[in-house]
């Protein structure tokens, strides 16, 4: 199981509602705080039985401060551990809350079509390794996710639907100056008016 549907079950992580991703992101945060002030205890310990061991007479003594020091040490490796994945879930939730708070601007793009497809494997890797700015959203995206805008294309079958190329195409040459919307919108549509007009006289 991933670390989505640890947090969040079977939904759709783009489902998730945005309050409940800000609270998983203040327990996060407040998880690893207390995580990085263990960590801090057990090294204070470690050096305070360090100190000690510089004073004791007998080899036994000594064996068992290093003991003590070897157990402390596991357990700091192991919230080491804890610490790190922690980390990443703080980036998965952070990233998605990114997307979440300017879903007005991504939805609607080849960019949000590609998220929706991914599975929720997929989109967690994805989201754990991004540095997502609010910012330049779009942008980030494209550039975290390595896609070009031809890559995106093939993303949401560009390539597959003809008839999506084909609109791709007339938007181009509007843009280009070659048709005009009105004419562009009809030769999508299939409804051309003058020639039905020249018919019914």
């Amino acid at each position: 199981m991933g670390l989505l549907s640890r947090f969040f079950e079977k939904k759709n992580p783009l489902d998730i509602p945005v309050d409940q991703l800000k609270e998983n992101q203040i327990k996060l945060d407040m998880q690893i705080e207390k995580i990085e002030q263990e960590i801090e205890d057990i090294e204070a310990q470690i050096a305070a039985l360090f100190e000690r061991a510089r004073n004791v007479g007998s080899k036994s003594e000594e064996l068992t401060i290093a003991t003590k020091i070897k157990t402390l040490n596991q357990r700091k490796r192991g919230l080491q551990n804890t610490h790190a994945q922690l980390n990443r879930q703080l980036m998965l939730v952070s990233n998605l809350l990114i997307i979440k708070e300017n879903e007005a601007i991504v939805k609607g793009t080849p960019t949000w079509e590609l998220l929706r497809k991914m599975s929720s494997e997929e989109l967690e890797r994805n989201l754990v390794s991004m540095q997502l700015d609010s910012r330049n959203l779009n942008e980030n995206l494209n550039t975290m996710l390595g896609y070009t805008d031809q890559a995106l294309g093939t993303g949401v079958d560009f390539e597959e639907d003809e008839e999506l190329a084909e609109i791709m195409r007339t938007i181009q040459a509007v843009k280009e100056g070659e048709l005009e919307p009105g004419t562009a919108a009809e030769k999508v549509t299939g409804s051309n008016k003058g020639s039905e007009d020249v018919t019914t006289e």
